[in-house]
């Protein structure tokens, strides 16, 4: 979606929408997958708590640290970890590096999980392998 197109149209339906759902006391993401470059600088206007699916390098047009510019310390990444990576194509290191980049620029405001979902030749040991990566950094909280 051109830019120009969200700020007209979809921009004041996030912040009607937000504005009303947050008055009820509720949480409000949304799901951002695909190429969204063009539409993170508009992340923070939105008044979304959080956005799910937002898709990194390789997979998407973003690199997580574009993401945490433009989402800030008030906005919640849900996801953030690209499909593709649990593909046997890539090096399994570069899974491991994703995940420890987005926990260190996102944690605590990250619910960590696959941009978008699990493909059919994704490999369910790298979920068990992130799944790991996840136990050991919560330990460090207990």
């Amino acid at each position: 979606m051109p830019p120009y197109h969200f700020e007209e149209y979809v921009l004041p339906a996030y912040q009607k929408r937000c504005r009303l759902l947050h008055e009820g006391g509720k949480f409000v993401y949304a799901h951002w997958d695909g190429d969204t470059k063009d539409l993170l600088p508009y992340a923070r206007q939105t008044g979304l708590d959080g956005i799910e699916a937002i898709t990194p390098l390789p997979q998407g047009d973003v690199t997580l640290e574009e993401v945490k510019e433009a989402l800030g310390d008030d906005v919640w990444l849900i996801d953030g970890v690209a499909a593709i990576l649990f593909d046997r194509e890539f090096p399994v290191e570069e899974l491991v590096r994703q995940v420890e980049t987005c926990i260190r620029l996102f944690a605590p405001k990250l619910i960590l999980g696959i941009s978008d979902e699990l493909s059919s030749t994704g490999d369910i040991e790298r979920v068990r392998l992130v799944g790991k990566m996840v136990e050991k950094y919560n330990q460090l909280f207990q």
